[in-house]
């Protein structure tokens, strides 16, 4: 029973994850993507928090004052790198006008740079270009950027080791330098990659589902730090 109920658990997630990559092969850049949920976003009477980015982005969760004080709306998308979130980034964020923003991005491109080297240096340059745009015009726009460093993925299983470059760590390591060198007034950094990690050299196997994604172990330890960083942000406080 226990090995049946891990091969369908494997063989969904498979099958999640095919269907994903398949609905981005048809829609790669996909500005509407939620323009559905846009349209009918209610105003709750609470400064609006936006998650943005990928599926660590998706998977983010929030609590304790966090939960509670702010309107949070989710606009993460499996898969998609920081080019194909940059096309939806004015839709999914900027028209709707938050108070604070998270950005959670960057995993895809740095395993996609990897596994290309002849690739690597542009893909390097556009995802910190990109990084830059997102906390600048979220900044601009009045909100508070929070910008996510990327947690370093878990040491690969055997069956994805064939197609995995251990490059992804350095190159992860040098955009979160560039990353935590955006701080500023309007920036603040919110060091996951320090708080999961640390001094190791892949993230511990315990606060992973697989190589790139976190388990729920790993999120409430981020809910537990981001509700640190926003409080200062509401309406009438200092920040």
């Amino acid at each position: 029973m226990l090995l049946g109920g891990a091969l369908f658990g494997a063989l969904k997630g498979a099958k999640d994850f095919f269907d994903g990559r398949s609905e981005l092969r048809l829609r790669p850049i996909d500005p509407a993507h939620f323009a559905q949920e846009n349209a009918m976003l209610p105003s709750s009477g609470k400064p609006r928090l936006v998650i943005f980015g990928d599926s660590r982005a998706h998977q983010t969760t929030v609590s304790g004052d966090t939960a509670s004080a702010w309107q949070v709306v989710s606009r993460g998308v499996s898969g998609e790198s920081s080019v194909q979130a940059s096309y939806r980034f004015r839709n999914d964020v900027i028209d709707l006008r938050p108070r604070a923003v998270l950005i959670v991005t960057g995993i895809n491109d740095a395993v996609a740079a990897a596994n290309l080297p002849g690739m690597e240096r542009a893909a390097v340059a556009d995802l910190k270009a990109n990084v830059s745009r997102f906390a600048q015009e979220a900044a601009s726009s009045g909100a508070v950027a929070i910008v996510s460093t990327i947690v370093r993925p878990t040491t690969p299983r055997l069956i994805r080791r064939p197609f995995w470059s251990d490059r992804v760590y350095a190159i992860i390591d040098e955009v979160n330098a560039h990353i935590r060198g955006m701080a500023a007034d309007n920036v603040l950094i919110l060091d996951a990659d320090a708080l999961l990690v640390g001094d190791k050299a892949t993230l511990p196997p315990q606060l992973a589902t697989d190589e790139v994604h976190l388990s729920k172990e790993a999120h409430d330890l981020l809910a537990a730090r981001f509700d640190e960083i926003l409080p200062p942000l509401r309406p009438g406080a200092t920040h």
